[in-house]
Protein backbone atom coordinates (compact mmCIF):
# COMPACT_ATOMS: atom_id res chain seq x y z
CA UNK A 1 0.00 0.00 0.00
CA UNK A 2 1.33 3.45 -0.86
CA UNK A 3 0.47 6.82 0.57
CA UNK A 4 1.60 8.84 3.57
CA UNK A 5 3.53 6.99 6.25
CA UNK A 6 2.24 7.39 9.81
CA UNK A 7 4.81 5.09 11.44
CA UNK A 8 8.26 4.06 10.22
CA UNK A 9 10.75 1.81 12.01
CA UNK A 10 14.16 1.87 10.32
CA UNK A 11 16.58 -0.87 11.45
CA UNK A 12 15.40 -0.58 15.06
CA UNK A 13 17.16 -2.73 17.64
CA UNK A 14 16.51 -3.19 21.37
CA UNK A 15 18.21 -5.28 24.03
CA UNK A 16 17.91 -5.69 27.78
CA UNK A 17 21.42 -6.37 28.94
CA UNK A 18 22.82 -9.21 26.86
CA UNK A 19 19.35 -10.32 25.75
CA UNK A 20 18.49 -8.98 22.29
CA UNK A 21 14.72 -8.58 22.02
CA UNK A 22 14.46 -6.77 18.70
CA UNK A 23 17.08 -6.74 15.99
CA UNK A 24 17.02 -4.84 12.69
CA UNK A 25 13.25 -4.20 12.71
CA UNK A 26 12.10 -2.18 9.68
CA UNK A 27 8.53 -1.56 8.54
CA UNK A 28 6.13 1.23 7.62
CA UNK A 29 2.45 1.79 8.39
CA UNK A 30 0.52 3.97 5.94
CA UNK A 31 -2.50 6.20 6.43
CA UNK A 32 -5.74 4.23 6.46
CA UNK A 33 -3.92 0.92 6.86
CA UNK A 34 -4.09 -1.66 9.66
CA UNK A 35 -0.92 -3.57 10.50
CA UNK A 36 -1.47 -6.68 12.62
CA UNK A 37 1.56 -7.68 14.70
CA UNK A 38 1.70 -11.40 15.37
CA UNK A 39 4.13 -13.73 17.10
CA UNK A 40 4.50 -16.08 20.02
CA UNK A 41 4.89 -14.69 23.54
CA UNK A 42 8.14 -12.85 24.10
CA UNK A 43 8.83 -11.86 20.49
CA UNK A 44 8.54 -8.13 21.20
CA UNK A 45 5.08 -7.23 19.88
CA UNK A 46 4.12 -4.98 22.80
CA UNK A 47 7.62 -3.50 22.89
CA UNK A 48 7.02 -2.19 19.37
CA UNK A 49 3.97 -0.29 20.66
CA UNK A 50 6.00 1.13 23.55
CA UNK A 51 8.73 2.22 21.16
CA UNK A 52 6.12 3.91 18.93
CA UNK A 53 4.83 5.79 21.98
CA UNK A 54 8.30 6.83 23.05
CA UNK A 55 7.99 4.89 26.31
CA UNK A 56 11.19 3.07 25.34
CA UNK A 57 14.17 4.22 23.30
CA UNK A 58 15.81 1.91 20.80
CA UNK A 59 19.46 1.01 21.15
CA UNK A 60 19.87 1.67 17.43
CA UNK A 61 17.81 2.70 14.44
CA UNK A 62 15.26 5.48 13.95
CA UNK A 63 11.52 5.73 14.61
CA UNK A 64 9.14 8.22 13.00
CA UNK A 65 5.53 8.72 14.10
CA UNK A 66 3.16 11.05 12.21
CA UNK A 67 6.11 12.60 10.41
CA UNK A 68 8.16 13.29 13.55
CA UNK A 69 11.41 11.51 14.38
CA UNK A 70 10.83 10.56 18.01
CA UNK A 71 14.03 8.56 18.53
CA UNK A 72 15.84 11.14 20.64
CA UNK A 73 12.94 13.21 21.97
CA UNK A 74 12.70 13.92 25.69
CA UNK A 75 9.55 13.00 27.61
CA UNK A 76 8.06 16.49 27.59
CA UNK A 77 8.68 16.77 23.84
CA UNK A 78 6.57 13.64 23.29
CA UNK A 79 3.41 14.99 24.98
CA UNK A 80 2.06 16.90 21.92
CA UNK A 81 2.55 13.83 19.73
CA UNK A 82 0.87 11.44 22.16
CA UNK A 83 -2.17 13.71 22.21
CA UNK A 84 -2.65 12.80 18.55
CA UNK A 85 -2.68 9.06 19.27
CA UNK A 86 -5.47 6.79 20.46
CA UNK A 87 -4.37 3.95 22.73
CA UNK A 88 -6.44 0.84 23.51
CA UNK A 89 -4.78 -1.57 25.90
CA UNK A 90 -6.13 -4.82 27.34
CA UNK A 91 -6.51 -3.23 30.77
CA UNK A 92 -8.58 -0.12 30.17
CA UNK A 93 -7.61 1.50 33.50
CA UNK A 94 -10.88 3.43 33.73
CA UNK A 95 -11.21 5.81 36.66
CA UNK A 96 -13.48 3.93 39.08
CA UNK A 97 -14.90 7.07 40.68
CA UNK A 98 -15.78 8.72 37.37
CA UNK A 99 -18.80 8.04 35.19
CA UNK A 100 -18.52 6.70 31.64
CA UNK A 101 -19.05 10.26 30.41
CA UNK A 102 -16.23 11.61 32.58
CA UNK A 103 -13.88 8.81 31.60
CA UNK A 104 -14.41 9.35 27.88
CA UNK A 105 -14.29 13.16 28.20
CA UNK A 106 -11.19 13.15 30.43
CA UNK A 107 -8.61 14.07 27.77
CA UNK A 108 -10.81 16.77 26.27
CA UNK A 109 -11.39 18.31 29.69
CA UNK A 110 -7.67 18.18 30.52
CA UNK A 111 -6.74 19.80 27.22
CA UNK A 112 -9.37 22.50 27.72
CA UNK A 113 -8.30 23.31 31.29
CA UNK A 114 -4.53 22.83 31.12
CA UNK A 115 -3.71 22.88 27.40
CA UNK A 116 -4.16 25.18 24.45
CA UNK A 117 -7.49 23.75 23.33
CA UNK A 118 -10.64 25.72 24.02
CA UNK A 119 -13.43 23.16 23.84
CA UNK A 120 -16.86 24.13 25.15
CA UNK A 121 -18.87 21.87 27.45
CA UNK A 122 -21.44 21.49 24.70
CA UNK A 123 -18.78 20.34 22.21
CA UNK A 124 -17.29 17.93 24.75
CA UNK A 125 -20.67 16.33 25.38
CA UNK A 126 -21.40 16.12 21.65
CA UNK A 127 -18.12 14.33 20.96
CA UNK A 128 -18.48 12.01 23.96
CA UNK A 129 -21.99 11.00 22.92
CA UNK A 130 -20.87 10.52 19.31
CA UNK A 131 -18.07 8.17 20.39
CA UNK A 132 -20.30 6.24 22.78
CA UNK A 133 -22.92 5.94 20.06
CA UNK A 134 -20.25 4.58 17.73
CA UNK A 135 -19.43 1.79 20.21
CA UNK A 136 -23.10 1.23 21.10
CA UNK A 137 -22.96 2.52 24.68
CA UNK A 138 -24.67 5.91 24.71
CA UNK A 139 -27.29 4.53 27.10
CA UNK A 140 -24.50 3.82 29.63
CA UNK A 141 -23.18 7.37 29.62
CA UNK A 142 -23.84 8.06 33.33
CA UNK A 143 -22.96 4.60 34.66
CA UNK A 144 -19.88 3.91 36.77
CA UNK A 145 -17.26 1.37 35.63
CA UNK A 146 -18.35 -1.07 38.36
CA UNK A 147 -21.73 -1.30 36.64
CA UNK A 148 -20.20 -2.43 33.34
CA UNK A 149 -19.18 -5.82 32.03
CA UNK A 150 -15.64 -6.47 30.84
CA UNK A 151 -16.68 -6.09 27.22
CA UNK A 152 -18.47 -2.82 27.93
CA UNK A 153 -15.36 -1.47 29.67
CA UNK A 154 -13.32 -2.37 26.60
CA UNK A 155 -15.76 -0.47 24.40
CA UNK A 156 -15.62 2.54 26.74
CA UNK A 157 -11.84 2.39 26.38
CA UNK A 158 -12.21 2.47 22.61
CA UNK A 159 -14.58 5.45 22.85
CA UNK A 160 -12.07 7.24 25.09
CA UNK A 161 -9.34 6.62 22.50
CA UNK A 162 -11.56 8.02 19.73
CA UNK A 163 -12.76 11.19 21.44
CA UNK A 164 -9.77 13.28 20.32
CA UNK A 165 -10.32 12.09 16.73
CA UNK A 166 -6.81 10.60 16.38
CA UNK A 167 -5.40 9.66 12.96
CA UNK A 168 -3.58 6.69 14.50
CA UNK A 169 -4.74 4.02 16.97
CA UNK A 170 -2.54 1.55 18.86
CA UNK A 171 -4.17 -1.65 20.11
CA UNK A 172 -2.54 -4.07 22.55
CA UNK A 173 -4.51 -7.32 22.94
CA UNK A 174 -7.80 -5.45 22.53
CA UNK A 175 -9.87 -8.66 22.58
CA UNK A 176 -7.90 -10.71 25.12
CA UNK A 177 -10.05 -12.28 27.84
CA UNK A 178 -13.33 -11.51 26.09
CA UNK A 179 -15.97 -14.04 25.09
CA UNK A 180 -16.23 -14.71 21.33
CA UNK A 181 -19.33 -12.57 20.80
CA UNK A 182 -17.89 -9.54 22.58
CA UNK A 183 -14.52 -9.97 20.86
CA UNK A 184 -16.31 -9.99 17.50
CA UNK A 185 -18.08 -6.75 18.46
CA UNK A 186 -14.74 -5.07 19.18
CA UNK A 187 -13.26 -6.29 15.89
CA UNK A 188 -16.30 -5.06 13.97
CA UNK A 189 -15.82 -1.61 15.49
CA UNK A 190 -12.13 -1.61 14.55
CA UNK A 191 -12.92 -2.62 10.97
CA UNK A 192 -15.62 0.04 10.82
CA UNK A 193 -13.06 2.66 11.87
CA UNK A 194 -10.65 1.46 9.20
CA UNK A 195 -13.21 1.41 6.41
CA UNK A 196 -15.35 4.48 7.21
CA UNK A 197 -12.86 6.88 8.81
CA UNK A 198 -9.55 5.68 7.32
CA UNK A 199 -7.96 5.52 10.75
CA UNK A 200 -4.50 3.90 10.73
CA UNK A 201 -3.92 1.16 13.30
CA UNK A 202 -1.12 -0.90 14.79
CA UNK A 203 -2.85 -3.97 16.21
CA UNK A 204 -0.96 -6.36 18.50
CA UNK A 205 -2.54 -9.74 19.17
CA UNK A 206 -1.69 -13.38 19.81
CA UNK A 207 -5.12 -14.43 18.53
CA UNK A 208 -4.90 -15.69 14.96
CA UNK A 209 -8.66 -15.42 14.57
CA UNK A 210 -8.41 -11.67 15.19
CA UNK A 211 -5.80 -11.27 12.48
CA UNK A 212 -7.81 -13.21 9.93
CA UNK A 213 -11.04 -11.39 10.83
CA UNK A 214 -9.37 -8.01 10.28
CA UNK A 215 -7.70 -9.15 7.07
CA UNK A 216 -10.63 -10.94 5.47
CA UNK A 217 -13.59 -8.63 6.14
CA UNK A 218 -14.84 -5.19 5.22
CA UNK A 219 -17.52 -3.13 6.93
CA UNK A 220 -20.89 -3.34 5.22
CA UNK A 221 -22.82 -0.09 5.77
CA UNK A 222 -26.08 -1.61 4.56
CA UNK A 223 -26.14 -4.24 7.30
CA UNK A 224 -24.00 -2.47 9.94
CA UNK A 225 -21.88 -5.61 10.03
CA UNK A 226 -19.03 -7.39 8.30
CA UNK A 227 -18.80 -8.76 4.81
CA UNK A 228 -16.21 -11.38 3.89
CA UNK A 229 -14.06 -10.26 0.99
CA UNK A 230 -11.41 -12.96 0.51
CA UNK A 231 -13.38 -16.17 0.44
CA UNK A 232 -13.47 -16.27 -3.36
CA UNK A 233 -10.27 -14.32 -3.97
CA UNK A 234 -12.31 -11.31 -5.08
CA UNK A 235 -13.71 -8.25 -3.40
CA UNK A 236 -12.12 -4.99 -2.38
CA UNK A 237 -8.83 -4.75 -0.51
CA UNK A 238 -9.04 -4.64 3.27
CA UNK A 239 -6.00 -2.34 3.71
CA UNK A 240 -4.69 -4.81 6.27
CA UNK A 241 -1.24 -6.37 6.41
CA UNK A 242 0.11 -9.12 8.64
CA UNK A 243 3.54 -8.84 10.24
CA UNK A 244 4.93 -11.89 12.06
CA UNK A 245 7.80 -11.55 14.53
CA UNK A 246 10.12 -14.46 15.22
CA UNK A 247 13.14 -14.35 17.52
CA UNK A 248 13.36 -10.57 17.37
CA UNK A 249 13.12 -10.17 13.60
CA UNK A 250 10.33 -9.73 11.07
CA UNK A 251 9.77 -13.19 9.63
CA UNK A 252 6.83 -12.27 7.41
CA UNK A 253 5.37 -8.95 6.27
CA UNK A 254 2.67 -9.03 3.65
CA UNK A 255 -0.93 -9.36 2.60
CA UNK A 256 -3.27 -12.23 3.51
CA UNK A 257 -3.00 -13.43 -0.09
CA UNK A 258 0.79 -13.57 0.15
CA UNK A 259 0.51 -15.46 3.40
CA UNK A 260 -1.84 -18.01 1.87
CA UNK A 261 0.62 -18.53 -0.98
CA UNK A 262 3.67 -18.93 1.29
CA UNK A 263 5.19 -22.39 1.56
CA UNK A 264 7.56 -21.76 4.48
CA UNK A 265 7.47 -24.61 7.07
CA UNK A 266 7.46 -22.23 10.07
CA UNK A 267 4.53 -20.25 8.67
CA UNK A 268 2.68 -23.47 7.98
CA UNK A 269 3.14 -24.58 11.61
CA UNK A 270 2.32 -21.17 13.07
CA UNK A 271 -0.88 -20.66 11.10
CA UNK A 272 -2.02 -24.27 11.16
Amino acid sequence: MGGEEVIRFDQVGLAFGAHVVLGEISFALHRGETLVLLGVTGTGKTLILKLALGLLRPDRGRIQVLGTDITDLEEEELFPLREKLGIVFQEMALFDSLSVYENVAYRLIEESVHGDADVSEEEIERRVRECLRFVGLEDAIWKLPEELSGGMKRRVGLARALVTEPPLLLYDSATAGLDPVTAQTILTLIIRLRDTREVSALFVTHRLQDAFTLAANVYDESSSGLKATLSDGAGRETDTRLLLLREGIIFFDGSPEELRAARDPYLARYFA
